[in-house]
């Protein structure tokens, strides 16, 4: 992973299929529903794996959910000092994203939500069963 770079965004959306459709039609953007952390999410593909940025679509809480792009960070605790002590204010705490990694949600010192990324370890894979 490149650091420092957008790795990930994501879209609120008041109706989610509604607005998928919408992004499908006139981006070609591929979408697939899935359950992440207790809550529908809408994984988003916007072109060829490695060669794009992908993204993800959920159901809008309040006004106040925007749309953010996710910085990718080797050290994500250096980060948010270095975020805080710049002027930023967070907005939801680091969080584990369990098998994936760790995110931390910010605003700017004009209230622009920012996220970084911390990708976790690889997770194992089992080891499978040869049929005989």
């Amino acid at each position: 992973m490149s650091s420092r770079t957008v790795v990930h965004f994501e879209i609120p959306a008041n109706e989610p299929e509604r607005l998928s459709k919408f992004y499908a039609d006139v981006l070609g953007w591929k979408f697939k529903k899935t359950e992440v952390v207790d809550m529908e999410y809408w994984t988003i593909s916007t072109g060829p794996r490695g060669k794009s940025v992908g993204g993800g679509m959920y159901k809008r809480s309040g006004p106040e959910d925007v749309p953010r792009n996710f910085i990718g960070v080797k050290d994500i605790d250096k980060r948010i000092a270095a975020f805080k002590a710049a002027g930023g204010r967070e907005v939801v705490p680091k969080t584990e994203v369990p098998r994936m990694g760790w995110s931390f949600i910010g605003a700017d010192p004009e209230n622009n939500l920012i996220a970084l990324w911390q990708a976790g370890p690889a997770p194992r894979r089992r080891p499978t069963k040869r049929r005989k």
